[in-house]
């Protein structure tokens, strides 16, 4: 028995199989630069584990060089680029007789867990000295001493702000940006913490 099948349905079914003619060319691969990064620039640091690379989404854009340049008086054109160190961001700058690798300004934002209490001051098992410092609706500390660490602060300024549950660990040296500018630096990070 011979099938008759709507005249419609041939049309349609025909025309779904039929390629166009008119198909576009295909995609030109554009050659990739090794260089390029959504982030904007990336400073090969050697002394980074794990590589360098952009800031994870904790960290990044807490501060961003801009931020650095006008608290520490270094020109925006010393802005050398961004790497990560683990879930920290560290943002490079050229400096007349320092290293590229000696300049940066580091900023962390741990992530306290589901449940932990909001804390009110530093990690008590980082066997550290730390001193309260005045912050704008945060809590801060600068560290005094470093336990096994010796000789670390004399080359640069370690701070911690808290808010809530919101925390936020600053290191910036004292060849990049003195006290004040250091603290002007916590302050703008604390207050970029969603």
């Amino acid at each position: 028995m011979r099938r008759c099948w709507p005249l419609w349905l041939l049309l349609i079914v025909g025309g779904a199989g039929c390629p166009s003619r008119n198909l576009p060319p295909p995609p030109a691969d554009e050659p990739k630069h090794e260089n390029e990064h959504t982030c904007g620039q990336v400073f090969n640091d050697p002394k980074v584990h794990g590589g360098s690379g952009c800031c994870y989404d904790q960290s990044a854009g807490l501060l961003k060089n801009g931020d650095v340049s006008a608290a520490c008086g270094v020109p925006a054109a010393a802005y050398l680029g961004q790497s990560r160190d683990g879930a920290a961001c560290r943002l490079y700058f050229q400096k007349p007789g320092v290293e590229p690798g000696d300049s940066f300004v580091l900023v962390s934002h741990p992530l306290v867990p589901p449940g932990a209490p909001a804390p009110t001051a530093p990690d008590p098992m980082l066997v550290w000295t730390w001193k309260k410092v005045p912050l704008r609706d945060a809590i801060g500390y600068q560290a005094t001493a470093t336990g096994r660490e010796a000789g670390l602060l004399e080359h640069q300024t370690i701070w911690w702000a808290g808010r809530g549950r919101r925390i936020v660990g600053l290191q910036a040296p004292k060849q990049l940006c003195d006290e004040t500018a250091a603290r002007t630096l916590l302050q703008k990070a604390i207050d970029a913490v969603p």
